[in-house]
């Protein structure tokens, strides 16, 4: 998992989703997207974000430059406690351009990552 503040890098400019928070599902213990909502509060959670404007991508290693993003939309609310519904949609250009253009500021991960 990487946390990317896309803020960082472009200081005066208002984003949308300034967080990007990049998974690999590395085919080991619990799936990644049958319990992803819980990892997304746990992260949010942890890190102190905002689970609306964050950009969540799980990539495939496996496969060069497969990435899919996560839409979360509320759904009731119990409590305190948010439930949403998860929906999974492959990346979009922009979003892709992005991650090309953070990534290369973030070192090692870029060279890991067939994005090109």
């Amino acid at each position: 998992m990487t946390i990317i503040d896309i803020s960082k890098h472009r200081p005066g400019v208002y984003n949308l989703k300034p967080v990007i928070v990049l998974i690999s599902d590395t085919g080991e213990g619990y799936s990644v997207i049958n319990h992803f909502q819980n990892l997304a509060k746990s992260i949010c959670r942890d890190f102190n974000l905002d689970i609306s404007r964050t950009l969540w991508i799980e990539y495939f290693p496996k496969e060069s430059a497969h990435m899919e993003v996560a839409v979360f939309k509320p759904i009731t609310r119990i409590g305190s406690e948010t439930l949403y519904s998860v929906k999974w949609r492959p990346i979009m250009p922009n979003e892709m351009e992005l991650i090309k253009n953070n990534l290369s500021k973030i070192g090692d991960l870029a060279d890991n990552l067939d994005i090109s």
